[in-house]
């Protein structure tokens, strides 16, 4: 887990921090309004949890999603650390030199406004995991319990949160599932 310390406070912030050289709003979704950059901080090891249900017994029904982002003090904890951080870096002059006005901010630097802001504007980063964790619906061969035939070879079978991106991760349960499904494993 990244540890970076304040400068200002001397405490440890536990986020990590992602930059790209666009506008990124709107879940990334939305049309971009002109050039600009954006970084800022995410919680690596959330401790809030979510949940996916069904919605209808219907197969083409979608499912009832649940976030719960930021609902435990730790990771409220993280989020308010982080923006600090971002705070800090926008402040300088490598920075403030580039910008020509902020796109996104929170309304001051008090804890309740930086987190009301993330929970305003923060976004996920598309790379749910954890919701057929192994041990909890799935068996260690990827089986879904009480499901014949069945296995799950995604993210989705993680028993905890990776601290870094899915995408290896993710390649490696979808190759254990095709060594178990072939016979190799």
């Amino acid at each position: 887990m990244s540890r970076t310390r304040l400068a200002r406070t001397g405490r440890v912030c536990r986020a990590g921090f992602h930059a790209a050289p666009v506008l990124f709003h709107q879940d990334g979704l939305g049309a971009p309004t002109g050039h600009g950059f954006s970084f800022g901080p995410c919680v690596l090891a959330p401790t809030s949890r979510g949940a996916v249900m069904l919605r209808s017994p219907r197969p083409d029904a979608a499912p009832r999603i649940v976030h719960n982002y930021l609902t435990t003090p730790q990771d409220r904890e993280v989020i308010v650390a982080g923006i600090r951080i971002a705070l800090e870096i926008a402040a300088q002059s490598a920075v403030t030199d580039l910008v020509t006005a902020p796109f996104d901010v929170p309304a001051s630097d008090t804890d309740a406004d930086l987190l009301a802001w993330a929970q305003r504007s923060g976004q996920t980063l598309y790379h749910p995991t954890s919701t057929c964790a192994i041990g909890a619906v799935v068996d260690p061969e990827l089986r879904v319990y009480d499901v014949p035939g069945l296995r799950v070879a995604d993210a989705s079978v993680f028993p905890t949160v990776p601290r870094g991106n899915t995408n290896a991760p993710t390649i490696m349960a979808a190759e254990k599932a095709a060594d178990l499904i072939g016979g190799a494993a």
